[in-house]
């Protein structure tokens, strides 16, 4: 990198510091969201120690019966803060650096992307504005949603690849992107593949650079499968689909969400356009995010309202979650506009959009509460994490409202319980049982779980209005194991994730011998 590219990102830097001070703080902040997901990601530690893998079932979660939440909703953080766990940073402080890192790395990335578009000084403004949108912020500090952070910060690493015609980092972000939230996925691969259209269009070599598309999303797509396909398939065994999360109509985003610096941006990107600063023809990209971000502005407040009864609520959940779209879309227009002004007067332009990008996101750029828990609020919470319990299986009649007395319990008959050992993947235990009877774990059912009993399997009953598992004990002392293990579906997912990512490492790695023997031929 040259050393005039590391200033410019040095003083990036400096300028992002503010996005993240609350964050170096000690403790945590009040958000709609935060707590959970740190209660979240310390469950998912506990049955990935258990030795689940990939994690789908988080046994400590709706009071101790077990919730499969991590087979549903974006498991990408929890991922990439496992290692900041085991380096001893702390539930807390492993999501506040997941979040730190998503700001810093999204700016970072941002100004890496623009700059292959840009000049350096309208990639700065770019990627400030990207850190800055209103409801960037308002995500991080209000909403403390830690997988929509996550996912916006990777977008611009996506883009950046794009531009470097990268197969390989392309589709490694695509899999993150996946990863790391649900709904902004599919909002953002849709971004995404008109981007890339666009990007065939103009090219010359329509046939490589389709193929090397075409193969970086399905590769990403295919190492994502482990998650995305149980998701998508095993939706049918929850309540999701008959749950409303939320009253779509209450969710709209006002002014001053949207921002100032927001108008200002469309309004000098019209201005341009008009004076004929910007050509149509030849700024495609530029119709591409503008078109994006004025939709993404529309469709987010109440003007939209009449849309909405169109549009697939139950997904999207909350109309001002579409300005995730505004934050790429403001960040490419305002470097935009910048590049198209010369002299002192960009600097001066330049100046001007700083303090307004700023002023914008002033009102969000720091929580309205603070406080410090401790970890052990957080790692024995057994809270299920979602609004409306969602994800409880559907054969479910009687939710749980405390924990249970005892894991497991004598159901019918007479008998008695020894050598219990548990977690959130295995239940081991004797019972002595006069005459047979049946046993009950107080562990709801999902599929995945399995029984033996002395190494034989057994069928597992849940026809019981709490849903939990019970088996069927004979007279006399016998062993149980209750498991929890991955079903076909699952098995195949997750051989689809091994044979895409062993695709790519054939695919790079066959890349890197071209790019040597090429060498070896001009040297």
């Amino acid at each position: 990198m040259k050393p005039k590219a590391i200033g410019f990102l040095l003083i990036l830097i400096i300028l992002l510091i503010p996005s993240i001070y609350s964050l170096l703080q000690p403790g945590f902040f009040q958000t709609d969201d935060g707590e959970w997901m740190v209660i979240r990601f310390s469950a998912f530690y506990q049955a990935l120690s258990d030795g689940q893998f990939p994690v789908r079932f988080l046994g400590r979660l709706n009071f101790g019966y077990g919730y499969p939440v991590a087979n549903f909703l974006y498991p990408g953080f929890m991922y990439m803060a496992t290692p900041l766990q085991i380096l001893g940073f702390g539930f807390v402080n492993s999501v506040k650096l997941i979040l730190i890192l998503s700001m810093l790395g999204g700016g970072v990335f941002a100004f890496a992307w623009l700059s292959k578009l840009f000049d350096r000084t309208s990639a700065l403004i770019g990627a400030l504005f990207f850190t800055y949108t209103p409801y960037h912020i308002f995500d991080l500090y209000k909403r403390g949603s830690v997988g929509e952070v996550l996912s916006i910060g990777i977008l611009p690493f996506i883009f950046w690849q794009i531009e470097r015609k990268s197969v390989f980092w392309i589709a490694i972000g695509v899999f993150l992107l996946i990863l790391a939230h649900n709904t902004l996925a599919a909002l953002f691969l849709i971004l995404i593949l008109g981007y890339m259209f666009l990007n065939v269009y103009v090219s010359q070599l329509k046939n490589e650079l389709i193929s090397k598309y075409l193969a970086a999303a399905l590769i990403g797509l295919g190492m994502a499968s482990f998650f995305w396909i149980p998701a998508f398939y095993e939706l049918r065994y929850t309540f999701f689909s008959n749950t409303q999360i939320s009253q779509w109509a209450s969710y709209f985003a006002d002014i001053e969400l949207i921002g100032l610096s927001t108008f200002a941006i469309f309004a000098s990107i019209f201005i341009l356009i008009i004076f004929k600063k910007i050509e149509i023809k030849k700024h495609r990209l530029t119709v591409l995010f503008l078109v994006t971000g004025l939709s993404s502005a529309f469709l987010a407040t109440s003007v939209s309202s009449q849309v909405w009864n169109f549009l697939p609520t139950s997904f999207i959940q909350f109309p001002f979650r579409i300005l995730s779209l505004l934050v790429p879309s403001i960040a490419f227009l305002a470097a935009c506009v910048v590049s198209v002004i010369k002299g002192r007067n960009k600097t001066i332009l330049a100046g001007v959009f700083v303090v307004l990008a700023f002023a914008s996101s002033l009102p969000f750029l720091s929580p309205k509460e603070t406080f410090d828990k401790g970890e052990g609020f957080y790692s024995t919470n057994e809270a299920t994490t979602t609004v409306k319990d969602e994800y409880m299986p559907r054969w479910i009649i009687q939710k749980p409202d405390k924990r249970f007395v005892e894991k497991v319990e004598i159901l019918e008959g007479d008998g008695k319980i020894e050598d219990l050992a548990y977690n959130s993947k295995n239940i081991s235990f004797d019972v002595v049982s006069v005459n047979g009877g049946v046993v009950r774990m107080n562990t709801i059912y999902y599929p995945g779980w399995k029984a033996k009993i002395d190494g034989q399997d057994i069928l597992i009953d849940f026809g019981n209005e709490r849903g939990v598992i019970d088996v069927k004990v004979p007279p006399g002392r016998s062993s149980l194991e209750v498991y929890f293990t991955e079903t076909p579906v699952r098995l195949a997912s997750d051989a689809i994730s091994i044979l895409a990512f062993f695709i790519l490492i054939f695919w790079s790695s066959k890349g890197i011998i071209k790019t040597k023997l090429a060498r070896q031929k001009n040297g």
